[in-house]
C-alpha cells in the first residue's frame, strides 16, 4: 500500500499491446503503486491482455477514428476525458508513453507536472514520413515537448536527437534506460518447452529473433541473410512474435525457397527440417532465447530494444545492427565513431553490425557463420553480454524512477495543489 508520499501519479498510454513501451508502462504502474497513489489510463482496450483489465487502469473507451474529421474529434474527446481525470483525482504528476499519449498529456494539463517518456527515434523512424510526417516533426513534436515539464528518453541517442533536431532545452531532458528483472528472467528461462521444440533447439543451431513483425524490425533482411546460410545445413531460424507483416514475411520466406513452419497454419506437422519457424507471440520468450545459439537483430531503427537485453540476460550471444538508437549504447557503450558503422565491431558484450541493407548482407551472413563455428567467442560474448545487462537491472532503474518523482515533491507541496489531504 502507498504510504511514503502524498503525490498522485497518472500514467497514460494509447493502448496496452505487446510492445516495449507497454511493458514499461505496466512495470511503472506496478512499481509506483507501491509508493504513491497511482492510476493508469488507456485510450481503449485494443490489443490489451485480459489481465490488464484487472489492474488499476481506466479506459477512456475512445477509438482512434477512421476519417481525418473523426480522428480529430476523437483526439479532442481524449484530451477532455484525460483533463477530467486529472481534475477529479487531483493529479500531481502525469507520465505519458508514446507520442499520441504525449500530445494528450500536454494538452490536458491542469496544474500537474507533465512528463513525456520517449521510447523511439523521431528522426530515423521510417513511419514518420510524407507531408504529415514532416508536419509532425516541424510542428507537433517541438510544440508538445517544449511545453512538457520533463522529457525522459530511453537512450542517450534519443535525448541528443531531441535537443539537437527539435531544440528541446537540455535542462528538460533526461535519459533513463529501461530496466529488467534479471532474477525473474532467470526463473522463467528455466520453464519447460514442448518436447518438439526442445528437440529442434537441441539438434539444430538456432538463430532467433523476438519482436513485433513490423517494418521497423527489418525481418525481410534477416530472411535474406538466412537464405545465404542455407549451405550450413544445421542452421535454423526461429522468429518469435506477431504483427501486421505476418503474412508478408511468411510469403517472402516461401518465395526465397525456404521451407516455413507457422503456428498459424492449422494441422501443419512439426519437424526439425523446416528452414524458418514462425512460432508466434510468446508471453515468456526466455526458454526459447536461453536455448538459442545466437540472437539476431536487424532493426532499421530502435529506441532502447528490450528484446536485445532480454537475450543478453538469457546468456545468448547477440548480433545487432548499429541502428539509431539503443543497440550501440547497449553493446558498445562509449563508442564514438561515426554511426552507423560500415564494418562489424566485436565488443566484449556482443557484435555490432552495419545496417542490414543489401550492401552489407553478405557481411552479416559471413559473420554469423564465423561465430557459429567459434565456440570460444560464443562463450565470451555470452558472458560479456550477461555482465553488461546487469547495469540495467530493474532494482537500479527503479531507484531512478523514484528520484524522478522526488524532484517534483517540493514544487507539488508549495503550489497548493492539495496533496496534504491525499496522504495515505
Amino acid at each position: 500500500m502507498p504510504s511514503e508520499s502524498a503525490i498522485t501519479i497518472l500514467l497514460i498510454i494509447p493502448n496496452l499491446g505487446r510492445g516495449g513501451a507497454q511493458q514499461v508502462f505496466r512495470d511503472q504502474l506496478q512499481f509506483y503503486s507501491k509508493h504513491f497513489v497511482t492510476i493508469g489510463c488507456v485510450f481503449n482496450w485494443e490489443d490489451s491482455f485480459e489481465e490488464d483489465r484487472q489492474l488499476n487502469i481506466v479506459s477512456l473507451d475512445i477509438p482512434a477514428g477512421t476519417t481525418w474529421l473523426s480522428k480529430l474529434v476523437c483526439f479532442w474527446k481524449r484530451v477532455i476525458a484525460v483533463r477530467k481525470i486529472k481534475k477529479q483525482h487531483r493529479i500531481d504528476v502525469s507520465i505519458s508513453h508514446l507520442e499520441g499519449a504525449d500530445y494528450v498529456n500536454v494538452l490536458s494539463k491542469v496544474n500537474e507536472n507533465t512528463i513525456c517518456w520517449i521510447h523511439g527515434s523521431k528522426i530515423f523512424d521510417g513511419n514518420i514520413m510524407g507531408a504529415i510526417g514532416a508536419f509532425r516533426k516541424k510542428v507537433f513534436i517541438p510544440f508538445t515537448y517544449e511545453r512538457a515539464d520533463q522529457i525522459v528518453s530511453v537512450s542517450e541517442g534519443i535525448r541528443q536527437e531531441l535537443t539537437s533536431n527539435f531544440s528541446i532545452p537540455a535542462h528538460k531532458t533526461l535519459t533513463l534506460y529501461n530496466g529488467f528483472d534479471i532474477d525473474d528472467i532467470n526463473v522463467r528461462s528455466r520453464q519447460s518447452l514442448p518436447a518438439a521444440y526442445v528437440q529442434l533447439f537441441d539438434t539444430k543451431s538456432i538463430l532467433i529473433t523476438h519482436c513485433r513483425l513490423s517494418r521497423q524490425k527489418n525481418i525481410n533482411a534477416l530472411i535474406d541473410i538466412f537464405k545465404n546460410l542455407k549451405p550450413e545445413s544445421n542452421v535454423r531460424l526461429v522468429i518469435l512474435g506477431d504483427g501486421e507483416l505476418r503474412e508478408e514475411l511468411m510469403s517472402y520466406s516461401h518465395h526465397n525457397g525456404l521451407q516455413v513452419y507457422s503456428v498459424w497454419e492449422a494441422n501443419m506437422p512439426f519437424h526439425t527440417d523446416y528452414d524458418v519457424y514462425f512460432l508466434g507471440y510468446e508471453r515468456n520468450p526466455y526458454p526459447f532465447l536461453q536455448r538459442a545459439k545466437l540472437y539476431i537483430m536487424t532493426s532499421s531503427w530502435e529506441g532502447f530494444p528490450l528484446s536485445l537485453c532480454e537475450a543478453m540476460a538469457c546468456n545468448v550471444p547477440v548480433v545487432s545492427s548499429d541502428c539509431f538508437t539503443g543497440p550501440r549504447e547497449i553493446i558498445a557503450p562509449g563508442l564514438k565513431i561515426q554511426q552507423p558503422i560500415e564494418q562489424l565491431m566485436i565488443s566484449p558484450h556482443g557484435i555490432l553490425m552495419p545496417l542490414a541493407i543489401p550492401l552489407h548482407l553478405s557481411t552479416w551472413a559471413g559473420t554469423i557463420v564465423s561465430v557459429l563455428k567459434n565456440e570460444d567467442l560464443q562463450r565470451r560474448l555470452s558472458q560479456g553480454g550477461r555482465e553488461r545487462v546487469l547495469a540495467f537491472d530493474k532494482k537500479k532503474v527503479s531507484l531512478q524512477w523514484l528520484s524522478l518523482i522526488d524532484q517534483f515533491k517540493s514544487s507539488t507541496n508549495t503550489e497548493g495543489s492539495g496533496t496534504s489531504a491525499k496522504r495515505v
